[in-house]
């Protein structure tokens, strides 16, 4: 009995120890963020704080506060603590290019997230860039303004001005890039004015209120913003200058429920869809990777535009806003 006893009791401990064992073997996952002052990047973290646990693993996390030099400095507090991966989504392309040999010597794999550094997925332990073709994202919509023009005006004609994101990152670069890549055959389509705004409302609204003094009434055919922020606070300024005649021509990108309501309500013309959701992809991208299958060095999430200029489009626009007013979406 006493045999049977102890037999009993070291099946229990090694039951025991592989449970503590299965718990310690949770992976551990480092997240640095650009920033946490814009509500885009806000959805993003908490995005990757409920996938790390619907999907079990351990998050350490830090930002970079919009300065290059900052996250690359947080980056290596991050590394110091061993984890057994790292996501970034980095503030500036080749600011943050050293991360990747920093990963290398550490043996730590790294996904980027929204933007991409100037190294190449999938290479070392750089293993994916995961993300949204903001060039394709800018040239559909940089087409979807073309043809709006045409119906406007009888033929591809019109002047356009431009608010920028962030100077030097990936997503701007692209948004410039791919947008110009649209309208480069209609030669009467022209970009007058672009200057950076930052990526914030209040800055948006400053570019924008340059732009009316500059530009008078007539001039202005579209305003193409690189975010639902600064579209946001070009369409403030616009309101507040009275040039109703830009009401419904602003265009942008993101996809937050706000903008997305001025596009119902007729104030944007068209948004297209960035939403900051990440999390699940980066996340079961590591783990397969950490399990040792093979996966895609860059992948390319998909998206939507929402606009009112056609019955399928208005039809698709009110159905995705009342879902988010029904779910309490903020993207």
């Amino acid at each position: 009995m006493r045999k049977v006893s102890s037999v009993l009791l070291v099946l229990v401990l090694i039951s025991f120890m592989s449970a503590v064992g299965f718990a310690a073997d949770r992976p551990l996952i480092a997240f640095s963020q650009v920033a946490m002052n814009h509500p885009w990047r806000i959805a993003m973290t908490n995005d990757i704080v409920y996938w790390a646990e619907k999907l079990g693993v351990d998050l350490i996390w830090n930002e970079g506060e919009a300065d290059a030099a900052i996250q690359l400095t947080k980056v290596r507090d991050l590394l110091l603590q061993e984890p057994d991966a790292l996501i970034m989504s980095p503030f500036q392309a080749t600011a943050l290019d050293p991360v990747k040999e920093m990963c290398d010597e550490a043996g730590i794999p790294l996904v980027t997230i929204d933007r991409s550094i100037d190294s190449e997925p999938g290479t070392g332990m750089y293993i994916s860039f995961i993300g949204k073709d903001n060039t394709r994202i800018a040239r559909e919509l940089g087409e979807f303004v073309a043809n709006y023009l045409y119906e406007l005006n009888g033929e591809y004609k019109g002047n356009i001005v431009e608010i920028q994101e962030a100077v030097g990152s990936s997503a701007t670069i692209e948004r410039y890039n791919g947008f110009r890549e649209a309208i480069a055959e209609y030669p009467d389509i022209n970009i007058i004015a672009t200057q950076s705004g930052h990526g914030y409302r209040v800055e948006g609204t400053k570019v924008m209120e340059n732009y009316l003094e500059r530009f008078p009434a007539g001039t202005i055919d579209i305003v193409y913003t690189h975010s639902d922020e600064m579209g946001l606070g070009a369409l403030q300024a616009i309101k507040a200058a009275g040039r109703t005649e830009l009401i419904g021509r602003l265009v942008t990108m993101d996809g937050q429920r706000a903008a997305i309501e001025t596009v119902v309500n007729g104030e944007h013309l068209g948004v297209a869809d960035y939403a900051p959701h990440f999390g699940e992809a980066a996340i079961k991208t590591i783990l397969a990777y950490l399990a040792g299958d093979e996966v895609e060095p860059v992948q390319m999430l998909d998206f939507n535009l929402y606009h009112m200029t056609t019955p399928e489009g208005e039809n698709f626009t009110r159905n995705y806003y009342n879902r988010m007013l029904a779910e309490d979406l903020f993207y």
